[in-house]
């Protein structure tokens, strides 16, 4: 696909999405590349979904926006976390990461009865990006940044972090920032762990000529 057609279909697919958050009322975060697209006004490699973060009282509305515009809903999981993925011929896919409760001392994902996924205030602060006259809400850059390094053994990262670099005003720490609570007691770096491990074992997938993410 030529860069001129990633354009549109990115733009195309920020709009439809933003329309519905609009029409749901929803609180919402964009994240993943689609947002160093927009910081850069570059396409710099293949675009194929939208990730996104929303707040779990407009997913209804906001499903039943996409069934009704023929999107096919699909449901994945990955050992504990689960993630919901809206796809349509000629457009990006649409990938629910985190579904989950925007509330004043950050994100609140929760797993099952005794786990929660907390997310801290100021990684996931609404910053404004636009792209090709689109506006919509994303992840500050240094989150941006914080997720790339925490990835850094992915191929497509290494691109992501030449083009990010320039847009960095310090030092980006990439851990600490999202905790796992166990029956409401906070464990320090346990999902950086599970962050770590993952990155190693997509390393050696790429090792063997597989492709790096395991649920592609």
């Amino acid at each position: 696909m030529k860069v001129e057609d990633q354009r549109s279909l990115i733009q195309k697919s920020l709009k439809i999405a933003t329309d519905i958050f609009k029409e749901c009322q929803s609180q919402y975060r964009v994240v993943g590349s689609v947002l160093i697209v927009a910081l850069t006004d570059q396409v710099f490699r293949k675009i194929g979904d939208l990730d996104l973060l929303l707040d779990k009282r407009s997913f209804h509305c906001v499903l039943q926006h996409l069934k009704d515009l023929g999107f096919t809903i699909y449901h994945k999981r990955l050992l504990v976390f689960p993630w919901i993925e809206a796809k349509k011929d000629g457009h990006l896919g649409f990938t629910f990461l985190l579904v989950g409760e925007f509330t004043p001392s950050g994100f609140v994902y929760r797993i099952g009865k005794w786990i929660e996924l907390r997310v801290r205030t100021d990684y996931i602060s609404p910053t404004e990006y636009t792209f090709e006259g689109v506006r919509f809400h994303g992840l500050p850059v240094s989150s941006v940044a914080s997720g790339i390094h925490q990835a850094f053994l992915n191929p497509k990262r290494q691109l992501d972090k030449q083009m990010v670099q320039p847009y960095l005003k310090s030092k980006v720490s990439p851990y600490g920032q999202i905790y796992i609570h166990l029956f409401g007691i906070p464990i320090p770096y346990l999902y950086d762990f599970y962050s770590f491990s993952y990155n190693l074992l997509g390393a050696g997938r790429v090792l063997l000529g597989k492709k790096y993410e395991f649920w592609e």
